[in-house]
């Protein structure tokens, strides 16, 4: 786990960083075989280019799964469950903290009343 308190460097490690490209590529490519596929949907030609750059960002996609590897998958999810999960201790803590302010918050407003009512009763 001393693997998560140093991060993933991106730019050091060859295979990771064409991974990650091939992966941001193939969605790109996706998106634009799906639209080609719907904007020229009424000619064949470009019907056929879109659905080959839509199954080609799929093989594409794989390649760069591939190449990042699942160690480095599992290093990401690792990393994005120890933010979710101090980010939520953090504001459990904080929400915690609400209502005992209310309560204390209150008490000060009625002290400073109170004695106030006090004195006007004994004038009175």
């Amino acid at each position: 786990m001393d693997e998560n308190k140093e991060g993933i460097v991106w730019w050091k490690d060859a295979k990771l960083l064409t991974g990650v490209i091939l992966v941001v590529l193939s969605f790109v490519l996706g998106f634009y075989g799906k639209l080609l596929f719907i904007v020229k949907f009424y000619e064949p030609v470009y019907v056929i280019t879109g659905l080959s750059i839509f199954a080609f960002s799929w093989v594409v996609l794989f390649i760069g799964v591939f190449l990042v590897g699942w160690e480095t998958v599992k290093m990401i999810q690792n990393r994005i469950h120890h933010h979710v999960t101090h980010t939520a201790r953090r504001t459990y803590h904080h929400a915690s903290q609400l209502p005992r302010r209310g309560y204390d918050y209150t008490k000060k407003i009625h002290r400073k009343v109170w004695p106030a009512s006090k004195k006007k009763d004994e004038i009175r």
